[in-house]
């Protein structure tokens, strides 16, 4: 009997024992939880299988106007956020607990009564009971509010950045006056095309090149002012662009000086092409103070075919643009 009574004893004394141990796992895990719902300012909620509040964070609470967090248990989303985002947010917490599949960092755009927009880094979870079966869900959320407009803002600023140094870049290769490529860009296009040619296996397939003058434009300038001077460079620049085509380039070579590269042109093709324009800038008129004005051009014309490098090609367009000049001008050689 005394036996017995030990054994009964110490049985009583261990499962006490493990009582005890028990319920302070239990108070630790309480206290853990409640330090967390409490403390953290993301929010935080558990929501049974009709996706009702059954247990929330404070920060959660406070996001709705609540001190208390017990307020919004027996609620759901359709009494506090606007019937889309409820819907979306209903279908996305039916599918978690069909699939038993988290959603992970979804970001949601929540747009308040006031107006105020509201962003939420968003995941959710599927939430098991003892047997492992799905409950209902639990989740988080933080606001990122400050940090999507910081984004937005840099995304903005990097646009306006990218645009910047377009315009820059385009500074760095377009003649200011003439709105026509520059010098730099006239010798890197040049170079790059006769890279392309001299590779081309169809010897037959060449380019050339014009170099333009303005007669007598000292005579302009000394006579009207350097302002009139500018205005006949641009007067020239647009007749040039208008009368040449989409495959060629134009550019302001220089003072009163202009280069264009055409694509696929023989020397025949590029004489005829500077001929007419020669006449189209002979029968158009410049106005000075009202008064009509001739400006005529003289014209110098090479060919890749027959000058392989750039300094050749460039130094044989420079000297029939020399004859022209000196044989009379307003002429193509």
């Amino acid at each position: 009997m005394k036996l017995n009574w030990l054994k009964r004893s110490h049985n009583l004394f261990h499962t006490n024992d493990r009582k005890s141990i028990y319920t302070k796992e239990l108070q630790r895990d309480a206290l853990l939880l409640d330090i967390i719902m409490n403390g953290s300012d993301d929010t935080i909620y558990f929501k049974d299988k009709n996706l009702k509040f059954i247990l929330n964070s404070k920060a959660h609470a406070i996001q709705f106007g609540f001190e208390n967090p017990k307020e919004l248990v027996g609620k759901s989303d359709f009494d506090f956020f606007p019937e889309e985002f409820a819907i979306e947010s209903f279908k996305d917490e039916q599918r978690i607990m069909k699939t038993g599949k988290p959603l992970i960092g979804k970001l949601e755009k929540w747009i308040r009564k006031d107006g105020e927009i509201v962003w939420f880094h968003a995941s959710k979870y599927p939430l098991y009971d003892e047997s492992g079966e799905i409950m209902g869900i639990w989740g988080t959320s933080r606001d990122i509010t400050s940090l999507k407009f910081a984004q937005d803002e840099l995304a903005r600023l990097n646009k306006e950045l990218e645009k910047a140094n377009l315009k820059l870049q385009k500074k760095s290769y377009v003649d200011g006056l003439s709105e026509l490529f520059n010098q730099r860009c006239f010798y890197e296009v040049l170079e790059e095309t006769i890279n392309i040619y001299s590779n081309k296996h169809d010897t037959d397939n060449t380019f050339c090149i014009m170099l333009i003058d303005i007669d007598y434009f000292k005579l302009i300038n000394d006579s009207f002012g350097h302002l009139i001077g500018d205005k006949a460079i641009k007067f020239i620049a647009d007749i040039i662009h208008e009368n040449t085509r989409s495959s060629d380039s134009c550019f302001r070579w220089g003072g009163d000086e202009f280069a264009i590269i055409l694509l696929d042109t023989d020397l025949e093709e590029g004489k005829n092409m500077a001929d007419r324009l020669c006449q189209k800038i002979e029968a158009s008129n410049f106005k000075v103070n009202d008064v009509d004005f001739k400006i005529t051009v003289s014209i110098g014309v090479s060919c890749h075919s027959d000058e392989k490098d750039l300094s050749n090609l460039l130094r044989k367009a420079d000297e029939r643009l020399y004859i022209s000049k000196h044989q009379g001008r307003n002429q193509v050689n």
